[in-house]
């Protein structure tokens, strides 16, 4: 692979979101580096969709429009399945390229150019539905743009942050930012409907575990955090369900392919979700501040959290944190929510 002229494809599956798509296309056609193609799948809008679309006339973008709405993983794979180029990223249709973004993506792999690299990420930044910054990740490495990390070293970014990298690294990347090498991504089963929100975490997990990917410790792409961002699952009661159901899959993906570590996987991943769980701005206390359903349902999904945290691990019990976050999540909605936000943390 010569530097600079790797040929990329670029998807961005969209559904009812005209009112941010023209930002995330601008974004993608003013990268300084310019080998790509845009495919740009309309997943069956009812908005001003096709109008946006239609307002770009550049010859590298490819349009299609589903007949009926199919759904984000469907139309993400069939943008996989659409990309003529052997690296691919699928842009979510609400986030932000920076300039530069793609270029040094481009630049990292071409030093790895030996090496059958699984994916290059960027850190993210964060902003909000306006579009104004709201936070940069800190920088990582020292004396260096990006690293190289060998297989199973990456998994600590998609089991809640229970360890840091090597120690001390702790990325904040993004899935919508990830340069995929195309062949391994549909070998591995692209995105799964099994664990359709965990779905990002699945794929990049079973990638990192068996081959080495590379991260670049800047943010060159802009995540939009909403109002309710992240909070799907919280909404309806259903997190613990989810990660517990790719907990299973992924552990299930290891047996198979019998990857092999110096430490019990299982049960570092169990405590890494304990400790998220019930962290003062961890998973309860988002729950409790997001829920839909009634005061007495969240009260009946908080006790499955308790019941779970004891049975996993009885020590839980000795934490100041856990009896923290479990009044936490007593409070009126109102309330946290108002914390949330002053805090930022919720």
């Amino acid at each position: 692979m010569e530097k600079n002229n790797l040929f990329l494809s670029i998807c961005i599956p969209t559904y009812n979101r005209s009112h941010f798509l023209s930002e995330t296309i601008r974004s993608v056609l003013d990268q300084t580096y310019k080998n790509f193609e845009l495919i740009i799948i309309n997943d069956g809008s009812t908005d001003r969709t096709e109008d946006v679309i239609r307002s770009f006339t550049d010859k590298r973008i490819k349009s299609v429009k589903n007949e009926k709405n199919l759904g984000y993983i469907k139309t993400m794979n069939k943008g996989t399945k659409l990309a003529k180029a052997d690296w691919i990223m699928h842009v979510s249709d609400d986030d932000r390229m920076r300039p530069t973004m793609l270029e040094e993506m481009v630049n990292a792999l071409s030093v790895y150019s030996d090496r059958t690299i699984g994916f290059v990420v960027p850190q993210s930044a964060n902003i909000n539905e306006d579009g104004k910054l709201i936070s940069e990740p800190a920088r990582q490495l020292e004396g260096k743009e990006y690293i190289l990390l060998e297989p199973k070293e990456f998994i600590y970014n998609f089991t809640l942050y229970g360890k840091k990298i090597r120690g001390k690294y702790k990325f904040n990347t993004s899935f919508p930012s990830t340069l995929f090498n195309k062949k391994i991504l549909i070998e591995l089963g692209m995105s799964s409907e099994e664990v359709p929100v965990s779905h990002d975490i699945f794929i990049e997990s079973k990638i990192c575990l068996l081959y080495p990917v590379i991260v670049i410790d800047k943010p060159l792409f802009e995540y939009r955090v909403h109002q309710n961002l992240g909070s799907s699952l919280n909404r309806s009661g259903k997190f613990l369900k989810e990660y517990l159901q790719f907990l299973q899959l992924l552990f299930s993906f290891i047996k198979t392919k019998k990857i092999f570590f110096s430490y019990d996987f299982e049960r570092y991943c169990f405590d890494a979700l304990l400790d998220y769980l019930f962290a003062l701005n961890g998973g309860l206390v988002r729950l409790a501040a997001r829920y839909k359903g009634s005061y007495l349902n969240r009260i009946l999904l908080l006790f499955e959290y308790i019941i779970f945290a004891i049975n996993k691990k009885k020590e839980v019990l000795l934490s100041l944190e856990f009896y923290g976050s479990i009044t936490l999540a007593l409070f009126p909605q109102r309330m946290l929510i108002f914390l949330g936000r002053l805090t930022g943390q919720i």
